[in-house]
């Protein structure tokens, strides 16, 4: 996305010309346009991150960032910014960005899980010689830097729904490491990406006694995020190609298997037609949608509101690495009311596990007191929801409609 306020595009890398760019994390969908020849300007991350884009693509130039200090980053005609990292509690190397500079300061969550400790954010105060808070609102005459206040959040909306109610990644390993004891030894296949997932999967070995088993590219991920351990272990083969003597041996043995999502079933598969003892784990935040999308069953147990089964046997458990609804109103409430943009489109209640986002906004705006939500809706159109009285938003301008104001695009 492409920032109004200052030239910096965070996880978008397609702009050209004068513009600062900073990934917050390295997951595929974020990385949209970068590329082993990608020369367009100055490139930032976190460490982990940074190390995570060179395992890709080792010929890029990037700038590592540490959290939890503030960097002076030179802009065009002798202005710069400041930036200011902090963990985003997402997956490794993961971070929102502060933005401090002429335009004030403005919040870059990226994707992230609310923690404990980003209760405290309103109290930072990284700006060189800022006296007071560095996301202060304060409207008086100034001339440091950054002493207009938080002029803008850019917002992780992924569960933007009041349906979402996710409970925590801890509470939810425990419920699978809990239900799956009573079924070992067995072979475990566990959806996961190239990157998250990491402390369940090992969480899962701990409790279990056993192993991880992960390509060598998915153990060379786990490395440069720091998971050193001798419970993660390079499999032997790719689990679709594993001979019938092997996974009987692995499943006598018990093992949790890392496996891609279009491959689970697959590798579930394999396993049955190996008469061996497997099962197939899917730990999402679309869980609960999915469930009753598809009108899949309770199980009827401790952790029944944590996982269903679907007919093929796999285990949906509501393990998220992004907030719940509940979570995001309690973060912004940790601000000052700041106007909001959705950094991704918001959906409508067409399709499989879709939700009608307009209404999502809606209730955040009444549960977080947000002045503004700018969004854009999938494919094109870009609106503003704003919360002022109505004769208030005719006086402003046109618009579209009641309570939308149509906007230029504010981010790729």
């Amino acid at each position: 996305m492409l920032l109004e306020e200052v030239p910096v595009a965070v996880d978008s890398f397609n702009h050209d010309g004068g513009v600062l760019f900073f990934c917050s994390h390295a997951h595929e969908d974020h990385l949209k346009g970068l590329n082993k020849k990608w020369r367009k300007g100055p490139l930032f991350a976190s460490a982990i991150t940074r190390q995570l884009l060179l395992l890709k693509w080792p010929s890029l130039e990037i700038t590592a960032l540490e959290l939890g200090r503030t960097y002076q980053i030179p802009l065009m005609d002798g202005l710069e910014i400041e930036v200011y990292l902090i963990d985003a509690n997402h997956v490794p190397g993961s971070v929102m960005f502060l933005f401090s500079g002429y335009f004030g300061s403005v919040l870059y969550t990226g994707d992230f899980r609310l923690h404990e400790k980003h209760q405290d954010i309103a109290s930072l105060a990284p700006v060189r010689d800022l006296v007071g808070p560095f996301l202060q609102v304060n409207f008086g005459s100034f001339s440091k830097t950054g002493d207009k206040g938080l002029s803008r959040i850019y917002l992780d909306n992924t569960f933007c729904d009041p349906r979402f109610q996710q409970p925590s990644r801890e509470d939810v390993a425990a419920a699978i490491s809990k239900r799956f004891r009573r079924k070992w030894p067995c072979i475990i296949f566990v959806e996961s990406y190239r990157l998250g997932k990491e402390t369940l999967l090992l969480h899962l070995a701990q409790k279990l006694r056993s192993r991880v088993l992960v390509s060598e590219e998915r153990k060379k991920t786990m490395r440069a995020c720091g998971f050193e351990s001798d419970q993660v272990q390079i499999q032997s083969c790719d689990p679709l190609q594993a001979s019938e003597d092997l996974l009987q041996t692995e499943a006598l043995r018990g093992c949790i298997w890392a496996i891609s999502r279009q491959n689970l079933r697959k590798g579930m598969w394999q396993a049955s037609d190996s008469g061996c003892a497997f099962h197939g784990i899917r730990a999402t935040g679309w869980a609960e949608q999915a469930r009753k999308e598809e009108s899949m069953p309770s199980c009827e147990d401790l952790d029944e509101n944590l996982v269903a089964v679907s007919d093929d046997g796999v285990f949906h458990y509501l393990y998220s690495d992004h907030c719940s609804f509940l979570e995001l109103v309690q973060f912004l409430q940790f601000l000052p009311k700041a106007p909001v943009t959705f950094i991704s489109p918001v959906g409508s209640s067409e399709g499989t596990y879709s939700f009608d986002g307009a209404d999502g906004i809606q209730k955040l705006m009444a549960s977080a007191s947000v002045p503004s939500i700018r969004y854009s809706e999938r494919p094109t159109r870009c609106f503003e929801k704003t919360s002022l009285p109505r004769a208030k938003r005719k006086a402003e301008g046109p618009h579209e409609e009641d309570g939308y104001e149509q906007k230029k695009s504010a981010g790729a």
